[in-house]
């Protein structure tokens, strides 16, 4: 039997403890964000309250069985107490994101296959915007350049669209469209364009190398890449606002504008939704989950309990009562 712990002393006992309960935060909170997608404070709340619960539960089962008082009082709530941490600790391991981390993690190789297809659908969208844009500068200077051409007459729109752009030579108007070249597929898309880049290959390389601890958090960074990209040039394509400009007869006018909504729909993505319904069963997470168990009932299986014999008692020895 062990012997009572000196009050405030550390023991191996404690240490293994203490090593079992980080195990199990950590687990809860990345099994909970895998489930989640990514949404990191719900996920700490939960991870914290289901170790927190549990450490309760230990210290409570310590307490109880090192009880000199009301022993038969302290015995029935140490059992009690022992039903509620293992009826407790099953539910929490299968739907509180310890099997759903290591369900996802045996699943990694076909998962990893969706990021590669979402980060794709959003190079589409940016290959989509510069073939656009291209085309639409092009059909926007020639009509520039036809306008000013000698003997020329434009209606009232397209004379004001001009002045407000100082458009009065044809120099003039290769001069505009080579502005609007600039910002719509030259210097000022591309510094937006280098930083997508840079953010699309930390997804890459994280999610190729199965970086367990970011895979979450790149998930929803996907979807967010997505939104910002899709906002981003369409803002760019409205402000431009390139106009179409024809001959209608007698003079030249403008018959449109060339813009486009450069849109992304993320609930078509994939890869997050596949962190978070993936399903199954895995030997790992509960051989896992059991390890920490064991590692965190470890401090109470050591812990002291009295020799003394509760009160009312008979003694086995004489048959004699204890007083």
């Amino acid at each position: 039997m062990a012997k009572k712990q000196q009050a405030g002393r550390i023991t191996i006992a404690n240490i293994i403890a203490i090593v079992g309960i980080v195990l199990l935060l950590v687990f809860s909170f990345l099994g909970r964000s895998y489930m989640s997608g990514g949404e990191l404070g719900f996920d700490i709340v939960i991870a914290v309250a289901i170790t927190g619960f549990t450490a309760f539960l230990l210290w409570f089962l310590i307490k109880a069985k090192g009880a000199e008082n009301n022993i038969d009082k302290w015995k029935k709530a140490e059992l009690a107490a022992l039903v509620i941490y293992i009826v407790f600790a099953i539910p929490a391991s299968l739907f509180g994101g310890i099997m759903h981390f290591f369900v996802v993690n045996d699943q990694k190789n076909e998962i990893k296959k969706y990021a590669e297809a979402d980060l794709n659908i959003i190079d589409q969208m940016f290959s989509e915007y510069k073939n656009f844009e291209t085309e639409a500068l092009a059909i926007t200077g020639t009509g520039l350049s036809n306008a000013k051409g000698t003997g020329q007459l434009c209606d009232e729109n397209l004379n004001s669209f001009m002045q407000e752009r100082s458009i009065s030579t044809r120099e003039s108007a290769k001069n505009y469209e080579q502005i609007q070249r600039n910002k719509l597929i030259g210097e000022g898309f591309d510094s937006y364009y280098k930083s997508f880049r840079n953010a699309r290959n930390e997804i890459e390389a994280a999610v190729s190398s199965w970086s367990v601890m970011q895979i979450p958090s790149k998930a929803k960074q996907i979807e967010e890449l997505a939104t910002s990209a899709s906002k981003y040039l369409t803002n760019l394509s409205n402000e431009a606002k390139l106009p179409v400009i024809e001959n209608s007869g007698s003079r030249f006018t403008i018959t449109g504008y060339q813009t486009k909504d450069f849109s992304v729909d993320t609930e078509n993505f994939m890869f997050k939704k596949k962190l978070v319904d993936a399903s199954g069963f895995s030997i790992t997470a509960l051989i896992v989950v059991l390890l920490i168990h064991l590692l965190i009932l470890f401090n109470y299986i050591v812990a002291y309990r009295t020799d003394k014999i509760a009160v009312g008692k008979y003694s086995q020895s004489d048959g004699g009562r204890v007083l």
